[in-house]
């Protein structure tokens, strides 16, 4: 069993604060296809297993986080990885940057399609309705964004925290990360978040920005076959 929120984000974001978009019971759960490709398990128990074939369509993949059943028979491995969680332990202040927005449900095919240069697996139609999602806009375009998205008691994940190529090098993702820390210090919990181990380009700007590295934890990619 998981003994820290964060080693198991994923089941805690689904039991919690985002129970109403859970589907399954008491060992497994997953965000619809049409939100995130996510399920996760309550321990790694044959039972967790059974649970999760069932809200797991034949031939679809999904995403597991931190504690995962016994992959038996029932899934093809598609993937088998560490990635790296971070956590905020530093200090911020709350200084406002004019240029950033809220975007709203009218930026939601802007979101996706930026999004889909760099997340085209992980950004779904639903995930907006997640948390919170902030972006700068130049000449009417997105140009960069991030958000909110695993979310428990204590603890808000950042996530899709992109720039659109056009508008790279100009510091957009570093205004962002601090628009949200703020914003979510703001509301008492701590941030947190996710990345690949070899992305040395975001974990360089992650540590630079005071957060520290809390642990490598599992992914698997896995499919019903």
């Amino acid at each position: 069993m998981a003994e820290h929120p964060l080693d198991n984000p994923i089941w805690n974001s689904l039991v919690s604060a985002h129970a109403r978009e859970a589907i399954g019971g008491d060992h497994a759960r997953r965000y619809a296809p049409d939100v995130a490709p996510f399920a996760a398990v309550d321990s790694p128990t044959e039972e967790a297993e059974r649970q999760l074939r069932e809200i797991v369509q034949v031939g679809e993949r999904i995403c597991v986080l931190g504690v995962a059943p016994p992959f038996l028979t029932a899934w093809n491995i598609v993937k088998e990885t560490d990635i790296v969680q971070y956590i905020w332990e530093g200090d911020r202040g709350g200084a406002s940057d004019e240029e950033i927005v809220r975007l709203t449900r009218e930026d939601y095919l802007a979101m996706l399609e930026l999004t889909g240069l760099v997340y085209p697996a992980y950004f779904r139609a639903g995930t907006a309705d997640l948390g919170d999602y902030f972006g700068i806009k130049k000449d009417g375009r997105l140009s960069a964004m991030a958000g909110t998205r695993m979310s428990m008691n204590g603890f808000r994940e950042v996530s899709a925290v992109c720039t659109h190529p056009d508008f790279r090098g100009r510091g957009y993702a570093r205004r962002l990360m601090d628009h949200l820390i703020s914003h979510i210090e703001a509301g008492g919990n701590t941030p947190f978040l996710h990345t690949e181990e070899e992305n040395e380009a975001a974990r360089s700007l992650y540590d630079s920005m005071g957060f520290t590295l809390r642990r490598l934890i599992p992914f698997w990619v896995i499919e019903r076959p």
